[in-house]
């Protein structure tokens, strides 16, 4: 025991370490043995659960294998540690090893493994094995930082490199035999639904501005209460917010998607209206907060797209062009919160507005006009429009031609008028009807 004890940190405000051959005896007044106890349990707590070993396939079983057959360490780090802990199914599985990424590229080689350099500059490779992905980056230090990028150096050192990471649920390594290498308390934080920085708040939110946002994101995803945020990590929040102004664009969106749809988003875009973070990121001045807490209410158990809950907080069509320049949405993101802002306050009640609106202007998607069902609040209807087999308008240019009618805008008029008078027909008016309606050259 006394071996054991004498490989641990021993923190003392005040002591006498005397060593000799035999023995350590430590005289502290202030020293808690209760210290080493919680640092040899975080390092002896072992995972066993049906999830990990669905993880630990053949797959990840060869690449472990080469490294250590090299002698280097390597093991589970991040969410996959995150999700095992809270016996979920891991969605990516993520690796640090000791090896530099020359290292890696050697083995790899050596071995046969596909890989690609996707982040040589921070130690990462991503490898793939009979379609199975993994993104394995060396253990590193990030040495200068600038609140958005960092220069690093790589280290063989655990704790070190967990020490320059986030949050403390995001801090933990697994070994492949299910041990936790936990060196912040990360495991009870998670347990306890706690969300903590790694060290000193300040600090961690300056080396990347972004994890203002992270800290948002993950407290939706972990935590049990809507409000029950340390004070301090709060007003470190609302000192540094400024800083994500350098953050760029797609980062922000990024993130910002995944709060809107996660737990207690209403209460978090408040806090970051109060906290000022809204505004460093711009997010609209005066954002609809009671609009998006409805619909978001009204969305939650339909799996809504970010973009739908975004639009709640726009006024306008050309607010919501505006965010989404700004923010960089992709096309249909953008099309998708612009038809929502657009058609929302118009009243539609029935199946047949929404199946009217597949032929507005052009062919609208289903799922997109499903979305706005359901953010109107008539989720009743969805399977009905869902199982609608859209008709086909009979009438096409060609049709207009053969009876002496040239393109230009009166052609383009006259389709429309037709197709108007089919779709008030309920989609039964034949191309004889349609066709009957108007003159020949007319």
């Amino acid at each position: 025991m006394i071996r054991r004890l004498i490989r641990l940190p021993i923190w003392c405000l005040s002591s006498q370490i005397i060593i000799n051959q035999r023995a350590a005896i430590c005289c502290c007044k202030t020293f808690r043995l209760q210290n080493l106890t919680t640092i040899y349990r975080q390092m002896s707590f072992k995972v066993d659960t049906p999830n990990f070993q669905t993880v630990v396939t053949q797959e990840l079983k060869q690449v472990i294998q080469i490294f250590q057959e090299n002698d280097y360490q390597i093991r589970l780090v991040g969410g996959v540690v995150r999700d095992l802990l809270l016996d979920q199914v891991p969605k990516d599985i993520d690796l640090a090893t000791d090896a530099t990424p020359d290292q890696m590229i050697e083995i790899l080689k050596k071995n046969d493994i596909k890989y690609i350099e996707t982040g040589l500059q921070h130690g990462t490779i991503t490898v793939l094995i009979n379609n199975v992905i993994f993104e394995i980056t060396t253990l590193r230090i990030d040495a200068i930082t600038d609140g958005r990028h960092a220069q690093v150096q790589f280290t063989n050192d655990w704790r070190i490199d967990a020490e320059r990471r986030d949050l403390t649920i995001n801090a933990m390594f697994l070994s492949i035999d299910g041990t936790l290498f936990d060196y912040f308390n990360g495991r009870k934080d998670l347990m306890d639904r706690r969300i903590a920085f790694v060290g000193n708040a300040k600090k961690r939110i300056e080396e990347d501005y972004l994890r203002i946002l992270r800290y948002f994101r993950f407290y939706g995803r972990i935590a049990a209460h809507a409000n029950n945020h340390n004070a301090e990590i709060l007003e470190e929040i609302r000192q540094t917010a400024a800083g994500l102004r350098q953050i760029a664009a797609e980062r922000i969106w990024l993130e910002v998607a995944k709060i809107l749809v996660g737990n207690f988003a209403p209460d978090l875009l408040r806090l970051m209206y109060d906290l000022g973070v809204a505004a460093n990121i711009n997010l609209p001045k005066d954002g609809n907060l009671e609009q998006y807490e409805i619909i978001w209410n009204r969305m939650r158990d339909y799996k809504p797209q970010p973009a739908v809950l975004l639009a709640s907080l726009v006024n306008s069509v050309s607010d919501a062009e505006d965010l989404a320049r700004t923010w960089k949405l992709s096309n249909v993101e953008r099309l998708l919160m612009k038809f929502i802002v657009d058609k929302r306050q118009n009243h539609y009640t029935t199946l047949k507005d929404y199946q009217d609106l597949v032929f507005d202007k052009e062919t609208m998607p289903k799922d997109i006009i499903i979305q706005l069902m359901l953010y109107n609040g008539h989720s009743e209807l969805v399977d009905a429009f869902s199982n609608w087999i859209i008709p086909k308008f009979p009438v096409g240019g060609q049709d207009l031609k053969s009876l002496g009618h040239k393109p230009g805008p009166q052609f383009k008029r006259t389709l429309d008028m037709l197709k108007r008078h089919w779709i008030d027909s309920n989609y039964n008016a034949t191309k004889e009807d349609l066709l009957g309606m108007i003159p020949p050259n007319q």
